[in-house]
């Protein structure tokens, strides 16, 4: 009977920290912006400072969405009413600047609420809106203009995964986990000096952390 004891003993041990270290690392997880969300339900788990989503944010499940401003004053953006726009669809004799804008009501004091980062096409300059930048990052971003023909640089990393499957099959009753999707989206945009390695760019992680991206 002793032995019998110790050994339930020690797989409630195991059995808790395993639950510990799961809970540990969702929060880690959600925090960083990765979205958890569930196949046979589709609810998903977001970190609390970004409710609520705006309701476009269904549509595209993207924090945040570019928004072209042409020289004349027009604007394209990337989620339109009825379709979705792509870097082919950017005119970029018109172009005057190119912000990344929020799909959640920004926790700021700011007047502008839903700019993270808005690239000024004419001068290459940056401004940082809203989000959390370092002052070293601000440094190479917002100042020191650069010369020359510009490419611009405007995409979306997206990183997407399931539990399904990854666990043992022989205690599916034991894993709800298994019905969990993952997708962790980060937002680059810049442009580079062709022919040189001079480039300003910058990548913003979902919780709008904004750093210089390096390819």
């Amino acid at each position: 009977m002793e032995n019998v004891n110790k050994k339930i003993d020690a797989l409630l041990k195991i059995r808790q920290e395993g639950m510990y270290n799961y809970s540990k690392c969702t929060r880690e997880l959600i925090d960083m912006g990765v979205k958890i969300g569930h196949k046979t339900t589709g609810d998903m788990t977001i970190p609390g400072v970004f409710e609520p989503y705006l309701e476009k944010y269904n549509k595209s499940n993207m924090e945040f969405e570019w928004e072209v401003e042409y020289t004349d004053g027009s604007f394209l953006k990337q989620y339109d009413t009825d379709k979705q726009n792509n870097f082919k669809d950017i005119n970029l004799s018109k172009l005057k600047s190119i912000a990344f804008i929020s799909n959640f009501n920004w926790p700021t004091d700011n007047r502008i609420k839903n700019v993270i980062v808005r690239l000024n096409w004419e001068t290459g300059l940056f401004e940082l809106m809203n989000g959390f930048a370092p002052a070293e990052v601000r440094e190479e971003l917002c100042s020191k203009p650069m010369n020359g023909a510009r490419k611009l640089i405007l995409f979306t990393r997206k990183r997407f995964s399931s539990t399904y499957g990854e666990v043992n099959e022989k205690y599916p009753e034991f894993f709800p986990m298994k019905d969990e999707f993952l997708y962790y989206n980060r937002f680059v945009i810049g442009y580079e000096i062709p022919g040189t390695i001079r480039k300003k760019i910058a990548m913003i992680d979902p919780t709008g952390i904004i750093s210089l991206f390096e390819k």
